[in-house]
């Protein structure tokens, strides 16, 4: 008896998950004429929703029923924003960590502090067994709303053995990375892959910026800085030297990670949850390589490696705490997160993450593991949507005006932004 069910936005599983959902329905019906708390949790993807699908949960919980559905992690604060105001939130939603502030700036997410106490108190080894970073990613000016399971950090991601024949060193700095897409260009390669297109977030952008030194004030991005100035001026020289791909404007995440995986490009910032897919086609270790992001020359003590997260937040609509806590605790449960992070994204279960079985089956998992203990997550701000938009104005602007003074853009951009969340 799951009680578990698959909305029809999760695909081809749908036909299947309802005719379970009706079998369990029908062997739920005497439960449902006693007491039995009815949880909502909102997924941002498939790939999220634990193999086990809350059986265990389910047969362990009799006298709670959970019930999933999947909203894509791109409209999930939207839907949230709207779902609370009309008074049908889930109880818990699952949402990217940056859209945290506008959350919380609406009134739709509710402080778990006591909720927490009560995990440490009872169960410190699962509790403890949390990374820093699964409180940070779920928090903001010091109060905690959720716990964040998985995040995926970008690596910096390069050929390998193409590096061997140029007779470069892993590159240490930007400087270096130009270095190398300089030395594969004769061999007509594409030196450096990024996302130019609009059809995303400037999550890459922003990886590279703070890898570069780039900081943020109360979530606002200081592009007018030298970080700033030296991330706008290595995506013209991208461009004036075509060290990239020339249909770069149009390139998604899609065709910036393929060109990596189909050979064509020697280097590439790409998130953990590609490299399977990259170990399908190239040998880890000796065609393709990876590491923390390289940093900019000068600001070397700047650089940092950010990553994305997706924390499981508690709304306002999920006041039942015991209920919620023990929902909570069954997603945080080692093999749960096991499961979903050896086949899909990096968990924040330090057992996991050390296990032999994990690194079994990404084999580059402990070489990341210094770095993945000092990850930086992305900064949240209440007004996230319209700055990313000014960010991939900067973007394109750099990619499409190579010649243009990189500090004259930056300072342009940045009276944008300030205008925005100050105005």
């Amino acid at each position: 008896m799951t009680g578990f069910r698959y909305s029809r936005r999760s695909g081809a599983a749908a036909a299947g998950a309802v005719l379970a959902a009706g079998v369990a329905f029908g062997a739920l019906q005497p439960a449902l004429a006693q007491d039995v708390t009815e949880i909502t949790v909102w997924f941002g993807r498939e790939n999220f929703i634990p193999a086990d699908a809350f059986e265990t949960f389910h047969a362990e919980n009799p006298d709670i029923r959970v019930t999933t559905d999947v909203i894509p992690l791109e409209q999930s604060v939207a839907d949230t924003l709207r779902a609370a105001r009309a008074g049908r939130a889930p109880d818990i939603v699952q949402t990217p960590a940056d859209g945290l502030a506008p959350l919380v700036a609406q009134g739709a997410v509710r402080d778990i502090g006591p909720l927490l106490e009560k995990w440490q108190e009872e169960d410190p080894d699962s509790y403890n067994d949390l990374s820093q970073t699964a409180w940070d990613m779920a928090s903001l000016d010091g109060t905690t709303y959720g716990v964040t399971l998985f995040a995926g950090p970008f690596w910096y991601t390069y050929r390998a053995d193409w590096l061997e024949e140029a007779g470069l060193d892993v590159p240490e700095t930007w400087d270096d990375v130009l270095d190398f897409a300089r030395a594969v260009k004769d061999e007509g390669r594409v030196g450096f892959a990024v996302v130019g297109s609009r059809a995303h977030d400037p999550v890459w952008f922003l990886s590279i910026f703070m890898a570069m030194g780039g900081q943020f004030e109360n979530g606002v991005p200081q592009l007018d800085s030298e970080a700033g100035h030296y991330l706008l001026s290595f995506y013209q020289t991208l461009v004036r030297e075509e060290l990239t791909s020339q249909d770069v404007l149009a390139w998604d995440s899609g065709a910036m990670r393929a060109s990596f995986i189909n050979g064509d490009a020697a280097q590439a910032m790409i998130g953990d949850n590609i490299y399977p897919t990259i170990q399908e086609t190239l040998t880890w270790g000796e065609e393709w390589n990876g590491s923390a992001p390289p940093v900019r020359p000068g600001g070397e003590d700047e650089g940092r490696t950010m990553t994305l997260g997706w924390p499981f937040l508690v709304t306002e609509n999920g006041e039942n705490d015991e209920a919620v806590l023990k929902v909570l605790r069954y997603l945080a449960d080692a093999d749960n997160v096991a499961e979903v992070s050896m086949r899909y994204q990096p968990g924040t279960v330090l057992s996991v993450f050390e296990s032999e079985e994990y690194n079994a089956a990404k084999p580059w998992a402990s070489q990341f593991a210094p770095a993945f203990a000092e990850l930086a997550p992305l900064p949240t701000h209440p007004r996230q949507s319209q700055i990313y938009q000014i960010l991939l104005d900067a973007m394109q602007e750099a990619l499409q005006n190579p010649d243009r003074d990189a500090a004259e853009l930056a300072v342009e951009q940045q009276a944008r932004i300030d205008e925005l969340v100050n105005g």
